[in-house]
């Protein structure tokens, strides 16, 4: 396993620095949930660390005023316009000018915005690294975010909840010391609001892959990260089995940010709105990509100025099931808008590099599979994981259908319109109101208590067929 070579200089600009940096005392006062299963052995590293944001209000606190101004925002008519300000309020008080690697350490909010992240993604093979706090996701696969990407890899992400999430966070999770209370997850499936209005999620996916696979992502926004060997460039397959598997620190760059808001006049999407953002260097250096897009990153300094170099992908606000034609843009060389989606905005620039979209171009973004939407995905974030979050997988296992035909009812199951409140599996499952995040955080705490004393629990027996961990894709079989 490689180790950092740290000179003692560079130990002490780092000890110097710390103040400045993720952990401290003021921020950390009691040891809670782990904030990271993956790094450097403690000595062999010093320096800024991820601290797990977890000091969950009790209340649901007031919204932010910039959340009341993106509610007053009408998605339908004016996509852009909300999708910028979500992104302008997850950046505010989260980007400290200069150099990137002290951003997003949501602690040090210099605009006294609270933000949180789900406990319990520090466990198994893909847990969370000591950088920044990402996990391993699905899976990159060749083209699929540019024809000349002839290697695979992975995604690893990153993501956090403003106060109101932090309360449904806190719900769940209360203490450190004890396994979730589903009661506020399960009295909400009558009334609504797990998530209270206003709640809003932001999340960055990172990649090794950088422009030499993939053009559009020059002039790159870059982290250290502790990630497997085997999913960088020129590196072999990762095995199936990642128990045995090295990591090592590496340069990943930004790939995709995704955003979602709870906005209760979302009536088809279980209140949500959900955006997407495709990092795009090589655009945003024109003018008209600045007044655009950039206007936020006017104030920055240095790299700092890179965040805005995401690019709106999408919205969406339904599943539009009456859609239940097939196109599926695997290998994008062009972005194909489907114009009788009425709950989905793609972005008509054509600065916008070539995205894959999801199932008949519906909203996904590059590191998403071409056969979801950012909602379906999503929808089935329940306890427990009964359906997967796409309809090809096991178990349920259903053929993708080819280009042109119409799609099974079987499979437009997973692309229709959803309550507040209503769970993927009704009767069978307990809605985590479209959280897989903490959906994940469950199933993880499950398998952790399982394996560590030896016994198994009623609620992996809900579903009659075997049920299908969390993971937000996989290798598209062969068609």
């Amino acid at each position: 396993m490689k180790h950092l070579s740290i000179s003692t200089t560079a130990i002490a600009a780092t000890l110097l620095a710390t103040t400045a940096s993720a952990q401290d005392f003021k921020y950390e006062p009691t040891v809670g949930f782990p904030d990271f299963g993956f790094f450097e052995a403690p000595g062999k590293y010093v320096g800024p660390v991820f601290v797990l944001s977890d000091n969950f209000p009790r209340e649901a606190p007031a919204l932010d005023p910039e959340v009341v101004d993106i509610l007053a925002i009408d998605y339908a008519t004016d996509p852009l316009a909300y999708v910028m300000a979500v992104r302008d309020y997850v950046f505010k008080g989260n980007i400290r000018g200069g150099a990137v690697t002290d951003d997003f350490f949501l602690q040090h909010n210099t605009a006294g915005i609270d933000w949180y992240h789900v406990p319990w993604q520090h466990w198994g093979s893909n847990g969370r690294e000591g950088y920044h706090g990402l996990t391993r996701e699905g899976p990159l696969s060749p083209q699929v975010l540019h024809p000349d990407q002839s290697r695979s890899s992975s995604a690893y992400a990153v993501g956090f909840y403003n106060g109101p999430g932090g309360f449904t966070i806190g719900q769940v999770w209360p203490s450190a010391d004890t396994g979730p209370d589903m009661t506020h997850m399960i009295n909400a499936m009558e009334t609504g609001q797990a998530f209270p209005e206003g709640t809003v999620v932001g999340k960055f996916l990172f990649t090794v892959l950088d422009e030499t696979q993939v053009p559009w992502l020059t002039n790159p926004l870059s982290w250290q990260a502790y990630i497997y060997n085997c999913d960088v460039i020129g590196l072999e397959t990762c095995p199936s089995d990642l128990t045995t598997a090295a990591r090592s620190t590496q340069t990943v760059n930004l790939l995709q940010m995704d955003v979602m808001v709870k906005d209760l006049s979302a009536t088809e999407a279980g209140g949500w709105v959900f955006g997407t953002f495709a990092y795009n260097g090589a655009a945003s250096k024109s003018e008209e990509y600045a007044t655009t897009y950039g206007t936020a990153c006017e104030s920055f300094e240095g790299a700092g100025k890179n965040w805005c170099n995401l690019m709106p992908v999408g919205v969406m606000w339904g599943n539009d099931p009456q859609d239940n034609a097939t196109f599926l843009n695997s290998k994008p060389v062009e972005t194909v808008i489907n114009a009788d989606l009425k709950e989905t905005w793609i972005n008509p620039d054509a600065a916008l590099p070539p995205m894959h979209l999801g199932f008949n171009s519906r909203l996904n973004g590059p590191a998403d599979n071409p056969t979801s939407s950012c909602m379906s995905c999503h929808s089935t974030g329940q306890i427990a994981s009964i359906s997967p979050i796409m309809p090809w997988l096991s178990p349920s296992s259903l053929p993708i259908p080819a280009n042109g035909d119409p799609a099974s009812d079987a499979w437009m199951r997973w692309f229709r319109n959803f309550k507040d409140g209503e769970t993927f599996d009704a009767g069978q499952a307990i809605s985590m109101d479209f959280s897989m995040q903490l959906t994940k955080s469950v199933e993880n705490y499950l398998q952790y208590r399982g394996e560590t004393q030896g016994g198994s629990y009623a609620l992996e027996y809900w579903s009659d067929s075997d049920a299908m961990p969390i993971s937000r894709g996989a290798q598209m079989p062969t068609q």
